[in-house]
Formats: C-alpha cells, structure tokens, sequence
C-alpha cells in the first residue's frame, strides 16, 4: 500500500474517531439545555413560592442578597443593573429562571455547531476527497455559528475568528472547483 494511502487511511480514522466525540458532546449539550430549558422554566413558573421563600431565608440570616446574586451594580452594562435592581426587590426566580434560559438557548446552538462539524468528519470519513459541496456546506454553517458566538463575546476576537474561518472555507470552495474540474477532465 503507499504512503499516500495510509495517510488516507489515518485520517479517516482520525475521521471516525472525531464523528463519535462530535457525537457524545452533541448529545450532553443537548441534555444539558434541556436540563436548563426545563429548570429556567420550572423556576419561572413556581417563580411566587421560590420568591417567598428566599425571602425568608434571607430574613432569618441564612445567607445575603449579596450570596445570591454578588455585587451586579458594579459590572458595567444596562443587563447587569436589571439584574441587580430586580434580585434587590426579590425577583430571585425570574432572574435565576431566564439565566438557565438563556444558557439552554445556548448549549441547544453549540449542538447544532457540533451536528454541523459531525457531519463534516462523516463526509471525509466516507468520501474519496474533503472537497465536496455537502461538507463545505456543513463547514460553512458550522463557521457561520462560531462566529456569530464569538462575535457575542468580543467583536475584535468575532472579527479575527470570522475572517480566519472565511479563509479556510475559501480553501474548501477552491478545493472543491479543482476537485470538480479533475472529475470532468477524466
């Protein structure tokens, strides 16, 4: 056999090993936002006896405000002084519920960022080339949604992330022209 096919052969093993991680973290992040969805959503609807009684928790001195939620009047932005005047006037469950909201929201996208890349190392698993439409596609979408996170936490790391990922994708669309041309001229 030559060395060209036994990198093949390593690399889709490397494929294959790397389609069955993408797979088990799919599934704990999707376990995961359920288990926030539901406990944000259990936590806003039983939002008045959960209020109550931390309120008499913090009234008997079994921990502070400041315990619950630490000092938010000190972050900066409109988000963090909501959430310091609403835990001050006792809307703990509100802001505890739309937290694991949020966070469920959250995992529920990055399982769909690692369905996309799963599907990117089953195609080069079983594909004679990495350069086909289905995975530039699902490296696309993938890269798409990276971006878009990373833009959430800082715009100049969005920015360098997203111009990084564009090349790369830029050199699976170039790949997958040659690749076509190849096919046609044989």
């Amino acid at each position: 056999m030559s060395e060209g096919n036994l990198k093949v052969q390593k690399i889709q093993k490397s494929s294959r090993i790397a389609l069955k991680a993408a797979r088990a973290v799919k599934v704990i992040l999707i376990v995961a936002a359920v288990l926030a969805l539901s406990t944000g959503a259990m936590m806003i609807a039983f939002q008045d006896p959960i209020n109550r009684e931390v309120e008499k928790a913090v009234s008997r001195g079994d921990f502070t405000r400041e315990e619950i939620m630490p000092r938010l009047e000190d972050s900066a932005g409109f988000e963090m002084h909501l959430v310091a005047h609403l835990t001050r006037d006792g809307y703990f469950s509100e802001v505890l519920g739309t937290y694991l909201f949020t966070i469920g929201i959250m995992l529920g996208l990055f399982a769909v960022v690692m369905h996309f890349i799963g599907k990117v190392f089953q195609e080069i698993q079983v594909s004679y080339s990495p350069f086909q439409p289905g995975i530039v596609k699902s490296v696309k979408v993938a890269f798409i949604m990276i971006t878009l996170f990373s833009l959430e936490s800082n715009l100049l790391i969005g920015i360098t992330v997203g111009f990084s990922l564009w090349s790369v994708v830029n050199i699976f669309e170039y790949g997958c022209e040659l690749q076509k041309q190849s096919d046609e001229t044989l």
